[in-house]
């Protein structure tokens, strides 16, 4: 019973959203569309508005100075200052004239009066209305001289600004009162089709929002009853139906739903411990992928994924790498003479020195047969050929105890690398501007030719007896026009 309070109020949240949402969208739309007719109201009043006070404005002008020709024919025979001043001011009563002068054919100007500069001041819409400001020159003649005479003019000013401003007024009235009329409208529109149209589909929603075709127990309740609306009382209809299929529905979805945990059960235990063996597996599988059996150190494809990884380095960041192979003299005669198991001891031996004598960084490798390869990422070729002469001294000093006789070994070293800019310096221009180009090259295999210079120059040390070190020719750089495609 807890419960139930909260329940009801979230219902008539969600009833009131719903409610609100449809009124609103009513309502809105209804103002948009009774906006829209005031304006076009609006826009037709104003045209209609400024026609008729056009009219007004010229017939007005016309009949003001029509009438006053008379008197000015007076004032200019009789040169009565009195009556034009009369005059002038009863002109200047309409405020649309903005000066009179009468003027004599013999003297000039007779008499002049003006209104105020700032009284009725000008604007752009005067001008794009009513034609702006306009001067009339209308001649006055003696109608008792014959022939006729003309005496002089009566010039009259026009600012048509006071016919503007009463244009502006008319229209923000009209406005004004069109849309306050449409915005009521609107809103009666929208009260009455929301009361009569969208209230009971909103009934009908907060019903579908309260009812629960998945609770089955407790009985659906029925969607709510209009009277005269038939087509919402049908959509109720249909709605209860359909909940039944669904609570049909999900009764034996939930049975087959139990049926299916307990048998998946012992299904998920196998699959998370064949999913573990498989992981076990593949992880055994990379570490033999990468490793060689008999020596434990990195085996050929490994060594070339870091050196790789270290050439990419190298043209980022200019960080050198080089790269030692060794092989060991006359390995096959060893194995001719002590057998295979004792070369296996040598291998092994050489390895673990290999791994003692480097740094953590460094990668010593097996290549394969008796040739080890060992991958120097920071170290520039100086540095490189220090460390190779160190292991192959090391190495001369050694031997490896098997079946009661010592085994002494030595080995033949070759060095390359690619040097960063300070080590270029220390190089050939030439050969500092192949290692220039190399870098830029995108597609070259750079380190297909590392290993080429490292071998030709581990077999140039065999050819000069063995034993020795010797770092890479780059000179012949431009020999590698198959891994080297750009002109070097």
């Amino acid at each position: 019973m807890a419960g139930k309070p909260s329940e009801k109020h979230d219902n008539v949240l969600a009833s009131l959203k719903l409610g609100s949402t449809i009124a609103a969208r009513q309502l809105k739309y209804t103002l948009l569309l009774a906006v829209g007719l005031g304006l076009l109201i609006v826009v037709v009043r104003g045209y209609q508005d400024y026609h008729w006070l056009d009219g007004v404005y010229r017939q007005g002008n016309q009949r003001i100075i029509s009438s006053s020709v008379p008197v000015a024919t007076q004032v200019l025979v009789e040169h009565d200052e009195d009556l034009a001043e009369v005059m002038a001011r009863g002109m200047l009563n309409n405020r649309s004239i903005a000066r009179v002068s009468l003027n004599t054919a013999e003297d000039g100007i007779f008499y002049e009066l003006e209104r105020p500069a700032d009284e009725i001041p000008n604007s752009l819409w005067s001008e794009k209305m009513f034609g702006g400001h306009q001067t009339i020159a209308v001649p006055v003649r003696d109608p008792d001289r014959k022939p006729v005479v003309t005496i002089g003019e009566m010039i009259v000013d026009l600012n048509p600004q006071v016919y503007v401003d009463a244009y502006i007024s008319r229209l923000s009235w009209t406005f004004l009162a069109t849309m306050c009329l449409a915005i009521l409208t609107a809103i009666c529109f929208a009260a009455t089709s929301y009361f009569i149209f969208s209230r009971p589909i909103v009934e009908l929603g907060n019903y579908m929002v309260k009812a629960d075709p998945t609770d089955d127990k407790r009985p659906l309740d029925m969607p709510p009853h209009h009277r005269y609306d038939d087509e919402v009382q049908l959509l109720g209809s249909v709605t209860i139906g359909l909940f039944g299929m669904i609570r049909r529905q999900v009764g034996e979805l939930r049975k087959a739903r139990d049926e299916l945990q307990h048998a998946n059960i012992t299904l998920e235990e196998r699959v998370e411990q064949r999913t573990r063996e498989l992981n076990e597996a593949m992880s055994k599988l990379e570490v033999l992928a990468s490793t060689d059996p008999l020596t434990e150190l990195p085996n050929r494809r490994a060594y070339l994924a870091r050196l790789d990884e270290a050439i990419s380095i190298w043209r980022r960041r200019d960080t050198p790498v080089s790269v030692i192979l060794l092989d060991i003299d006359r390995f096959k005669a060893l194995n001719d003479t002590y057998g295979h198991q004792a070369g296996d001891a040598v291998l092994v031996a050489l390895a673990k020195m290999l791994t003692k004598a480097l740094r953590a960084i460094d990668l010593p490798a097996r290549m394969g047969g008796e040739e080890f390869a060992v991958l120097l990422p920071g170290e520039e070729l100086e540095g490189a050929m220090i460390l190779a002469e160190r292991l192959r001294k090391e190495l001369e000093k050694s031997s490896v105890d098997f079946g009661g006789s010592k085994l002494n070994f030595t080995s033949s070293f070759g060095v390359s690398g690619l040097p960063s800019s300070g080590g270029m310096a220390a190089l050939e221009p030439e050969v500092a501007k192949q290692f220039d180009a190399l870098r830029k090259a995108e597609r070259a295999d750079i380190s297909g030719i590392l290993y080429s210079l490292a071998d030709q120059a581990l077999y140039k040390a065999k050819e000069e007896g063995r034993n020795r070190c010797r770092l890479a020719d780059f000179k012949s750089l431009s020999e590698f026009k198959e891994v080297f495609p750009f002109d070097v």
